[in-house]
C-alpha cells in the first residue's frame, strides 16, 4: 500500500477542513490528581519523603487540540489515542506525575480540532519544568478509516518506552513551564497527526509529534491562489525568534489553518508547497500558483486569538 498519511488526515485520509472557533469539548471525560506523586523515574536522588511538609506547590492545567482537519469523510474516519496520563519532568530530568488515569482514555485525535480535550490538572512542587510527558498505551491507539481499523506502531527512538515492558510510550513534549506557590498555570498541547503518522502497507508508523505552549493563544489563517481560490495541504510553519519551528499545520480544503500549541511571542508564519513530515510522509500542495510561497510576522499574546490576513500562494 503505498503511503497515504500526509497525514493531518487531508493527504492522507482525505479529510478536508473546517472553520474553527475556540471551545472547550464538554462531551470527552478526563481525569486528573489533586497533587503529584513520587517520580516514576528517578535522576536526581528525590524520595518521597522530599514530597512531605508542606512543599510549596502550584497547579498545572493541560488542554489538548490536534491540527485542524475535518471534514465530509469525518465520520468514517479516527484516529484513537489511548491516554495514560501524563508527567510533567523537572530540570534534573526526574518526572512527576501530573495526570494520571486508571484506564486508558481513548481519544479521537481528529475530533480534537476546534474543540480542546481537557487533559485534567495537577500540583506539582514550585519551580521549572522544561518538559512534560505525555503517556500513550500502544494497545488501545489506533487508526480507523471507512471501515477498517489499522495498527499503530511507534517507530520514533527519542520518545523512550516508560516501563521495562515496553507497554506505555512516554512522549516527550518541550513545553517550558513554571510556577511560585499557589499559582495555577495553563498550558496547550496540540497532538500533531499531520507531523506524526505515515501509514504504510496496512500499519500507521507513528513518530509522536506534540507541540506545547504556556496559555492558549492561536492563529487562524487562510492560503488562497491569486485568482482567489483555495491552496489544500499547504504546510503552515510557525518559526520563532530563535529560528526553532514551534509547530506546524496544514490547509485544508477551502485553504484555512489554525496553529495551536504555541508560546506567546512572535512567529515567522510560512507556507511551504512541499513538504515532508516527521515521519517521512511527503505532502505537495494543490491550487497554489507558480513562484515564491508567502510568509507573514505575527506577536502573540498569552491568550490571542489572531486571524492573519489572506497569504496568497
Amino acid at each position: 500500500m503505498k503511503r497515504l498519511i500526509a497525514v493531518a488526515t487531508a493527504a492522507v485520509l482525505g479529510l478536508s477542513a473546517c472553520s474553527a472557533s475556540h471551545a472547550t469539548a464538554p462531551s470527552v471525560p478526563s481525569k486528573s490528581v489533586s497533587t503529584h506523586s513520587p517520580v516514576r523515574h528517578l535522576k536526581g536522588g528525590k524520595r518521597p519523603s522530599d514530597l512531605l511538609g508542606g512543599t510549596p506547590q502550584f497547579r498545572l492545567t493541560l488542554e489538548l487540540y490536534d491540527a485542524p482537519l475535518v471534514g465530509a469523510n469525518a465520520a468514517n474516519s479516527q484516529f484513537n489515542a489511548g491516554i495514560l496520563g501524563v508527567d510533567a519532568v523537572d530540570t534534573l530530568g526526574d518526572s512527576w506525575q501530573l495526570v494520571a488515569n486508571s484506564s486508558p482514555q481513548v481519544v479521537n485525535l481528529l475530533a480534537l480540532q476546534s474543540t480542546s480535550l481537557n487533559l485534567g490538572d495537577g500540583s506539582l512542587p514550585a519551580g521549572a519544568y522544561p518538559a512534560v510527558q505525555l503517556l500513550l498505551d500502544p494497545a488501545t491507539t489506533t487508526v480507523t478509516y471507512n471501515g477498517s481499523t489499522y495498527p499503530v506502531v511507534f517507530v520514533d527512538p527519542n520518545h523512550p518506552w516508560w516501563d521495562p515492558t515496553q507497554t506505555v510510550e512516554a512522549v516527550t513534549v518541550p513545553l517550558s513551564v513554571s510556577g511560585n506557590a499557589g499559582e495555577t498555570v495553563g498550558a496547550t498541547l496540540d497532538f500533531n497527526v499531520f507531523q506524526s503518522a505515515d501509514l504504510r502497507d496496512g500499519v500507521v508508523y507513528l513518530t509522536p509529534t506534540i507541540a506545547g505552549g504556556v496559555a492558549s493563544p492561536t492563529i487562524n489563517g487562510s492560503v488562497l491562489n491569486q485568482a482567489g481560490g483555495a491552496v489544500a495541504n499547504a504546510t503552515v510553519v510557525a518559526t520563532d525568534a530563535s529560528g526553532a519551528v514551534a509547530n506546524t499545520t496544514v490547509t485544508g480544503a477551502d485553504g484555512s489553518f489554525h496553529l495551536r500549541g504555541i508560546n506567546p511571542g512572535g512567529y515567522t508564519i510560512s507556507v511551504l508547497n512541499t513538504f515532508t513530515t516527521n515521519a517521512g510522509a511527503t505532502v505537495n500542495a494543490s491550487g497554489n500558483d507558480a513562484g515564491a510561497a508567502p510568509s507573514t510576522y505575527v506577536v502573540l499574546g498569552p491568550n490571542s486569538q489572531i486571524t492573519l490576513p489572506t497569504l496568497r500562494d
